[in-house]
């Protein structure tokens, strides 16, 4: 999963229909998810924490996925990339990822459940 698709994941999780909705979901500004959606600016730790509680993806696996988006070199990028991976690779070994924390909402859309990583509170809806 790249960042562009963990910003899709958001914006579908959360219910939002456009990155401007999206943005007051996370409580920022329009011009910083422009931002990030095009790799001028990521977000911020608080941010991620936030993404994460939205999506149900483990906030290492999203610290991993924006380090990996804003690093400049390769070797940094692989240092990222693996971070995201033994993140996963620890949600499944530990049972985390088991169908019972996957509830589909009334859109259908399966959406994990709200994961407080950070001080906003957004449920789900």
């Amino acid at each position: 999963m790249d960042f562009t698709e963990l910003l899709d994941l958001a914006k579908q999780a959360s219910g939002a229909t456009s990155d401007s909705d999206l943005s007051r979901k996370l409580g920022v500004s329009r011009q910083s998810v422009s931002n990030w959606r095009n790799s001028n600016k990521f977000p911020d730790t608080i941010t991620c924490a936030t993404i994460a509680g939205i999506t149900g993806v483990p906030l290492a696996k999203v610290l991993g996925i924006v380090g990996e988006a804003r690093a400049t070199d390769q070797k940094e990028k692989a240092v990222w990339r693996k971070l995201a991976a033994t993140a996963m690779a620890l949600v499944i070994g530990v049972g985390l990822a088991s169908p019972a924390h996957v509830q589909a909402s009334e859109t259908g859309v399966s959406a994990a459940p709200f994961i407080h990583y950070a001080k906003l509170h957004i449920p789900m809806p």
